[in-house]
């Protein structure tokens, strides 16, 4: 990265992105083995187990319209100071939650408090970069998550905390720190260059803001097409490993797993940047398309006879895809947005996880259907429909193509959505 441009973001974007790496390290040394603890260790069975981890996603989704809302409404510091001090104490309450019920409705609020910290939080990153810095800034973002998720588990197998939630203290606590942490550095959040965060934005009525979503055709084909992008991200944690673990074909598939977990993080980590130079100046749209290609592709090296080399290079054309979704969704996001509904636009892109949530219950139901040995219709369905999501994003693609050519005719934008495609032009 560029340390000039390094010294030109200022302290309240390095606090965002400071406390991203910490809590997502934390996450990810706790998160993922919830449903391990939840089955040995509290003995709740696979399916209340199942609707516990469901719920969280679930209650993401519901409520990211108005998690939106209220970014837009709110003053952005009492968001970013209250809602992780209230997710801090729900993830020490983990600690001592004792049955399906209370686990149940702790992970519900969860998911609620991400919905409404996430659009916040990238809000205030929009907010506090210069224009020409942002996607680095979104970058930065995703390559913070990308070091928790690989440092978390790590730190998990190296103090043996898989049988326990008391990481789920330690998580609590980087958030409530987190979450204090603003009242330091977004106390005199304003400069020049920006505009404040403390300040909110003029007040619209959510309705009325749902409204202009509704009528942006290009943002709403956006998230119908990353939602099949996202459906096919989900399959390497559900499916890929359920069938790598059982099938006959392979005699050591749980530890390949293992070995592709770990290849997926290192080629993000190493090819970040090297890709964000070499895409920023393609077209955004033509970026996410090729995203979701590449993921629906990468399936069909399952199609090959089960080995190391076709299943490493699924994982690098798959990780490719997972990263230019990273490199280039949330910055078009922000691109499509304007300042006043900024925060429900990035709410409201939680719909993608509609695709998260019905990925693994279709990649499940495909290998109950056709077996764990029958890798063709598995993963030739999953390369399909994943590959749909090409379809929705070449049409708003398009849709961007047609309004800058009437542009350059001279004609007037029909819309607000055109209004909204043409400052990608």
């Amino acid at each position: 990265m560029n340390l000039r441009i390094a010294r030109q973001l200022n302290s309240r974007v390095w606090n965002i992105l400071a406390g991203t790496l910490f809590t997502r390290t934390a996450l990810f040394m706790s998160v993922p083995y919830l449903s391990i603890f939840l089955m040995s260790q509290k003995h709740i069975p696979l399916l209340p187990t199942s609707l516990i981890l469901a719920v969280n996603p679930l209650a993401g989704v519901a409520f990211s319209w108005l998690g939106g809302a209220l970014a837009d409404k709110l003053p952005l510091r009492r968001i970013l100071l209250y809602t992780p001090l209230v997710w801090g104490t729900v993830f020490i309450l983990f600690y001592f939650a004792g049955g399906f019920w209370s686990f149940l409705v702790l992970n519900a609020l969860n998911g609620l408090c991400y919905s409404l910290f996430e659009p916040a939080s990238k809000k205030v990153l929009s907010a506090e970069s210069l224009p020409e810095h942002r996607l680095l800034v979104f970058n930065l973002r995703y390559t913070a998550i990308n070091v928790g998720c690989f440092a978390g588990p790590l730190l998990s197998l190296l103090f043996n905390m898989k049988m326990t939630l008391f990481p789920y203290v330690i998580l609590g606590s980087m958030y409530i720190l987190y979450g204090a942490s603003t009242t330091l550095f977004f106390r005199n959040a304003s400069s020049a260059a920006n505009p404040p965060v403390h300040v909110p934005v003029k007040s619209v009525r959510s309705l009325q803001a749902l409204s202009v979503i509704r009528k942006d055709y290009v943002y709403l084909l956006l998230v119908a097409g990353m939602s099949f992008s996202y459906f096919g991200y989900s399959q390497l944690n559900g499916t890929v490993s359920q069938y790598l673990s059982n099938t006959a074909m392979l005699a050591d598939g749980t530890r390949l797993y293992s070995i592709l977990l770990s290849a997926n993080a290192i080629v993000i980590l190493a090819a970040q940047f090297a890709v964000l130079r070499l895409i920023s100046g393609w077209n955004p749209f033509n970026v996410v398309l090729l995203s979701n290609l590449l993921l629906g592709l990468s399936f069909l090296f399952f199609l090959f006879p089960a080995a190391y080399l076709p299943l490493l290079l699924f994982i690098l054309v798959f990780s490719l895809g997972e990263l230019l979704i990273g490199a280039r969704f949330d910055a078009l996001v922000d691109e499509l947005s304007s300042a006043e509904n900024k925060g429900l636009y990035f709410g409201c892109t939680e719909i993608v996880k509609l695709g998260t949530i019905s990925g693994p219950l279709v990649g499940g139901g495909l290998l109950g259907r056709f077996g764990f040995q029958a890798a063709w219709p598995v993963f030739g369905l999953l390369a399909v429909i994943t590959l749909t999501g090409s379809g929705l994003l070449l049409v708003a693609r398009q849709k961007h193509l047609h309004t800058r050519n009437r542009e350059k005719a001279g004609a007037a934008p029909e819309t607000a959505a055109d209004e909204a495609i043409r400052r990608l032009s």
